[in-house]
């Protein structure tokens, strides 16, 4: 057989192969993107859950609210518990929607991209709920749940320089704690824990899905290798 000949067969049967190879990657990796799929698919139907008890708080306020619409002193704070509820709520249908919407036919770092944004999101959500909830569970939530569940009038229990004190102290640990974070945030951020707390903070069902999905990023670079 002449060489020529001989050369452009092994050239042929070397790119036959080399197709192969990448076809068998790519099964693998769509088939091991199951174990990506299932935690955020977890995730979204927990968070979705979540936002489905949480549509029992605006009702009951709601109803509150329609109550007491003569009594101004009632109806303030039960509107600034509301417009809190609805708010964590609504960023709960937009992580599900986020999570439900990722598409894994696309490369392992757009995946990846998505799931870092849904994460941000989430830590975001997170850290401004715990922010604002300082505002709202200190006094709102206590004057609206006693006179709610037990007809109770906070305002003649306590006395209102009391509840004024809690409302201070609440809208002074926002600043706070914006201040600490800014301050020691670099600090915070060399520590070991910090990640960790972070990667917690997260959720675990998109920690799971995010430690698979570089595994096997790893996986295809070096298969492509």
């Amino acid at each position: 057989m002449d060489l020529d000949v001989l050369k452009e067969k092994w050239l042929e049967q070397d790119r036959r192969l080399d197709v192969t190879i990448r076809l068998n990657r790519q099964l693998l990796i769509a088939a091991k993107m199951n174990r990506v799929r299932w935690p955020l698919r977890r995730f979204a139907f927990l968070v979705g859950l979540g936002a489905l008890l949480g549509l029992i708080g605006p009702v009951i306020l709601g109803q509150f609210i329609y109550q007491h619409w003569a009594e101004p002193r009632f109806v303030l704070p039960a509107v600034v518990l509301d417009v809190w509820v609805i708010a964590n709520l609504a960023a709960s249908i937009r992580q599900m929607a986020m999570a439900v919407q990722i598409d894994y036919d696309k490369p392992i770092a757009v995946i990846q991209k998505q799931i870092e944004s849904l994460r941000v999101l989430r830590i975001r959500t997170t850290q401004w709920a715990l922010l604002t909830g300082q505002v709202v569970w200190w006094t709102p939530f206590l004057v609206v749940a006693l006179k709610g569940f037990l007809d109770v009038d906070a305002y003649k229990v306590f006395d209102t320089a009391y509840l004024l004190a809690n409302l201070a102290v609440g809208l002074a640990i926002i600043p706070l704690a914006i201040w600490v974070s800014r301050k020691f945030g670099d600090r915070m951020g060399r520590s070991p824990v910090m990640p960790r707390l972070m990667r917690e903070l997260a959720g675990y069902n998109m920690n799971a899905a995010t430690d698979f999905l570089a595994t096997l990023s790893e996986f295809a670079n070096e298969t492509r290798d």
